[in-house]
């Protein structure tokens, strides 16, 4: 199953660059990387902002404007470190470890995804 807006078929064989396999907790996945030109499509409105990333704010922009920051890890904490802790119980080799493990990688996972949203 193909994921995003364009369907590969419509690509000549030699506009596909480079191809990624990527294994992540939740499966594998496949990253093409396309020989293709970029077009801006949104007018230029003549207006500059300036973005300071930090820790204690999400980003503080020109305008003054502050976004908290969210501390995803933070509220996750308290599950992954119970998740790890199941790790641990089990006999290494095991299947009920490979599936502690499983579990504790997909907690990391979704952290790290909702860490993407925020940017």
């Amino acid at each position: 199953k193909l994921l995003g807006k364009w369907e590969l078929h419509t690509y000549n064989l030699k506009d596909i660059k480079r191809v990624r396999l990527i294994r992540r907790a939740d499966g594998y996945y496949c990253q093409f990387c396309l020989n293709i030109t970029v077009t801006d499509i949104q007018p230029k409105t003549g207006k500059e902002i300036g973005l300071d990333v930090g820790i204690e704010s999400f980003y503080t922009d020109s305008n003054g404007h502050q976004e908290p920051n969210p501390k995803l890890l933070r509220k996750a904490e308290t599950s992954i470190k119970k998740s790890q802790r199941q790790i641990y119980k089990k006999v290494k080799g095991s299947s009920g470890r490979r599936k502690a493990r499983k579990v504790y990688a997909k907690k990391h996972l979704k952290v790290s995804r909702q860490r993407n949203e925020h940017a």
